[in-house]
């Protein structure tokens, strides 16, 4: 048997998944882990992935082990990321793998399948920068199917039922306890629901002008304690629109590590958003959510169970619309700040808030369709 063929699913022990980051790619891959988990009890699933999204792995029930990589970009390369990556290597080849899923598909994740010698590398069509001449390609229909639904496809390929979709999303319990402290240090009332909006990507040409977000952030006022959120690089931005709206929205940008950043979305009634990590957090946890989508379309990355909820205006660019726009971004303009209310608004409606929900049951996530899902606490 070669490296790029199908494994005979009866001989399968060992599966290591090699998905790095980004936050939102990281939750998409999450139902691949759990369809393996429930088909083969008994497999030992590890996961390759940068440090920086690792919190979001600890504690999933479908995963044995973590390899910890140090961010591949944007980072110098210093003695101690060398150790790092030599440690995060040596952690790689210690244990065989049957099989490894590429659910990258770029130089980076390629790299790490070959260093892991897998006996065989399997991928998800649409691989670049030469991953596709490692890992073999699950075939599949290239039409319009949602990331979660494609990677799935790499499970399904090796014998595992991809039904129901399950993130199984852990909030950790540390964090959760820190984010009741950090809501009642700045007083954000305990009954109105909890509506969250992260108004920034971290790419400038996924992002709606500030000042497009300031009616938004106003108008939900009145129906709920609207919470803004985001990154340290993103604290004087959101700081300019907590200023702008009235009432004032509480302002918790660059305030939250990212398992309380999860514990923080497992509580929202409600969350809007960009095309941008905290959007998948949330809909793996079961929350609706408003997504502001231009450059990306819904069809292919909206928050997984509320593609309906999407603001989205497909005609204003064409059938694509590249990293470098000549038309200012009409995709994006095209999108209005009621548009954005009325969804917000529905979605409120849809799924009763129930602020105990948090510290009741597990949540294995959003399926298509299943929208009031409650969340997981290990």
């Amino acid at each position: 048997m070669t490296s790029r063929t199908q494994p005979r699913n009866r001989t399968l022990q060992s599966v290591l998944i090699v998905k790095m980051s980004s936050l939102g790619d990281v939750v998409h891959a999450l139902p691949v882990a759990s369809a393996l988990r429930r088909s083969y009890p008994h497999m030992r699933i590890s996961w390759a992935v940068e440090d920086w999204a690792a919190p979001l792995l600890v504690g999933h029930p479908a995963i044995d082990r973590l390899i910890v990589f140090p961010r591949m970009a944007g980072k110098e390369v210093s003695r101690a990321w060398l150790r790092s990556l030599a440690n995060a290597v040596r952690e790689l080849q210690s244990e065989p793998y049957d099989v490894s899923l590429d659910l990258q598909g770029l130089l980076k994740s390629s790299v790490v399948v070959l260093l892991s010698r897998a006996r065989v590398r399997i991928g998800t069509h649409g691989q670049r920068e030469g991953a596709s001449f490692v890992s073999r390609a699950v075939p599949g229909d290239h039409g319009q199917i949602h990331v979660v639904d494609d990677y799935l496809r790499c499970a399904e390929f090796l014998g595992a039922s991809a039904s129901p979709v399950s993130f199984d999303l852990r909030v950790q319990p540390e964090a959760e306890a820190a984010v009741v402290r950090l809501l009642a240090e700045v007083h954000v009332p305990t009954q109105p629901p909890l509506i969250v909006i992260n108004p920034s990507c971290s790419t400038a040409w996924r992002t709606w002008p500030a000042e497009r977000w300031v009616p938004v952030v106003s108008a939900l006022a009145a129906d709920g304690a609207v919470v803004l959120i985001g990154s340290h690089k993103q604290v004087t931005r959101h700081a300019q629109i907590a200023r702008a709206a009235w009432p004032r929205p509480h302002d918790l940008t660059g305030r939250t590590t990212l398992p309380e950043l999860v514990a923080l979305l497992g509580r929202c009634a409600l969350h809007i958003a960009p095309d941008t990590g905290t959007a998948h957090i949330a809909a793996a946890l079961g929350r609706p959510v408003v997504g502001l989508y231009g450059p990306t379309a819904p069809w292919r990355k909206a928050p997984y169970g509320n593609e309906d909820l999407a603001v989205y205006h497909p005609g204003a660019c064409g059938p694509s619309c590249p990293r470098l726009c000549l038309r200012r971004r009409r995709c994006l303009q095209a999108a209005t700040p009621e548009e954005i209310v009325h969804q917000a608004r529905r979605a409120v409606a849809r799924v009763p808030y129930d602020p105990r929900r948090v510290s009741a049951n597990p949540s294995t996530a959003a399926a298509k369709g299943a929208k009031n899902a409650s969340v997981h606490l290990s």
